[in-house]
């Protein structure tokens, strides 16, 4: 059994990878499948015109990502969004410096961090 950082869908997620019987496994902890299920919910309106977000399964969502992802030249993305408002520039260097760490932009880390919180609010209640 081992941790490691792999990329899914233009997100790195940290998983388990485990060999058994000469295959490999890959199991997502809870928190990072929760984060994955709610970035796929967010990108795939963006790509998918019939996308309903009530109805779909995490395994829906996956393969859903993976026909998209196939069709285009690169991983997809997250519809950029405006924050409507600014940071104090040492807040703004410091989201900066930790985004860039976990690879990827300082909003996935806001919303990333905003879905973590919401969790501990609110847990499977929505």
């Amino acid at each position: 059994m081992m941790k490691y950082s792999i990329n899914l869908f233009g997100q790195n997620i940290s998983c388990i990878l485990t060999v058994e019987n000469e295959k490999l496994l890959i199991t997502l902890l809870d928190e990072e499948q929760k984060s994955l299920n709610g970035y796929l919910k967010r990108v795939l309106q963006k790509y998918d015109q019939d996308f309903e977000n009530d109805i779909n399964s995490f395994e829906t969502l996956i393969k859903k990502g993976i026909k998209i992802e196939k069709s285009l030249s690169g991983n997809m993305s997250e519809p950029k969004i405006k924050l409507p408002y600014e940071f104090a520039p040492e807040i703004k260097e410091k989201l900066i410096e930790a985004a860039d760490i976990q690879n990827m932009s300082a909003t996935q880390l806001i919303i990333k961090l905003i879905e973590e919180k919401y969790q501990n609010v609110f847990g499977n209640a929505h």
